[in-house]
């Protein structure tokens, strides 16, 4: 109930703290509160389709934290050193979309080192891909922040002042000063919301997307169930391309731009269903500090229910065919004395 009347309120809380007369700062602090009020929606949503196991909440608090603090200072560093562009499809690759996959994969890498040297149960390849999401959603969070407040409303303060020449133009011309100012700022202001607005309904949930794909594929080596080095790369490398095609020029904004995002759902929501088809009893591939080995886990108890049933289906059955069998064997009794005798040519004496 607090959750949902969270929810309803804080847009009201947002533009309270706007005001009449907003400052930058507050241009801040409202972008960052509909950045995380997005970011928690689609967390809730995540959880409903992944349900991961056993993440805790002070697992999604330590990888907000880590994301937080390393996420964007490492992909601006990375993104100027490679001179990030987005004009080709292998520079958009390799210089914006390995670069933002690398750093949301730091805190799922962090975590599960730490679940190492602590010696804990290891989390599922299904709960690495929800810290994954949970990463890429900081970061989706954290991104849209940036655009808005920096690159959104620089260029849009620009355009329309670029743009006041050209109204006046018009309303000296004999057009109405609402038409003028429709006529010159639909475009800027229709750009300013798909590009900049709508991106804190859209990037962070993107972002989780692929970051998704990151954990899962670090989880599987994480859980020993397969070595590091063949399969903790495998998702790094699909979500840098996949980011790559999102990003390009030729791509963005153009119908392959909504196949790229589809593929990317598909693929997220394809291995959260392969990792809920995993092995229920997974063994430890850390031993403990004493040397023992730690017992394999049992399984949930609704998994231990299903198998009841089936059990109590199998001995009637059985139960059913030895009585067939009994009443089949039944007329076949021998009377005593009646015994039928082997001849002599074949007694085997």
């Amino acid at each position: 109930m607090l959750l949902f009347l969270a929810l309803i309120c804080v847009p009201s809380i947002a533009l309270v703290i706007l005001g009449p007369n907003p400052s930058a700062s507050t241009f801040d602090h409202v972008a960052w509160i509909f950045a995380a009020y997005f970011a928690v929606a689609w967390l809730l949503l995540l959880g409903v389709i992944i349900r991961p196991e056993h993440v805790t909440r002070a697992t999604l608090v330590l990888v907000t934290v880590i994301a937080l603090a390393t996420q964007v200072p490492l992909a601006v560093t990375l993104e100027v050193d490679l001179h990030a562009e987005t004009a080709g499809l292998g520079p958009s690759i390799w210089s914006v979309g390995l670069p933002e996959e690398l750093a949301k994969a730091i805190p799922v890498l962090a975590v599960a080192l730490i679940y190492r040297l602590w010696g804990r149960h290891a989390l599922t390849p299904k709960d690495y891909l929800f810290l994954g999401a949970v990463s890429g959603l900081v970061f989706g969070a954290s991104e849209v922040v940036h655009y808005f407040t920096v690159n959104g409303l620089a260029e849009f303060y620009l355009t329309v002042q670029s743009a006041l020449p050209s109204i006046q133009q018009l309303i000296l011309t004999g057009h109405s000063a609402p038409d003028s100012v429709f006529a010159v700022l639909i475009g800027p202001v229709r750009y300013f919301v798909l590009n900049f607005v709508w991106r804190f309904l859209t990037d962070p949930v993107t972002h989780a997307c692929w970051a998704g794909l990151t954990g899962y594929f670090i989880g599987l080596a994480a859980t020993g169930r397969h070595k590091w080095y063949t399969v903790s790369w495998i998702g790094l490398v699909i979500a840098a391309i996949l980011h790559g095609l999102n990003d390009w020029s030729r791509v963005n904004g153009h119908w392959l731009w909504i196949v790229v995002t589809i593929v990317s759902g598909i693929l997220f929501l394809g291995y959260a269903k392969v990792g809920s088809r995993s092995d229920l009893e997974v063994p430890d591939p850390w031993p403990s500090a004493s040397g023992a080995a730690r017992p394999a886990a049992r399984a949930p108890a609704r998994h231990r229910r299903r198998g009841a049933p089936a059990l109590v289906g199998t001995l009637t059955g059985m139960d059913k065919r030895l009585r067939f069998m009994t009443g089949l064997i039944a007329p076949l009794k021998v009377e005593p004395g009646s015994e039928v005798r082997l001849s002599r040519d074949h007694d085997p004496g």
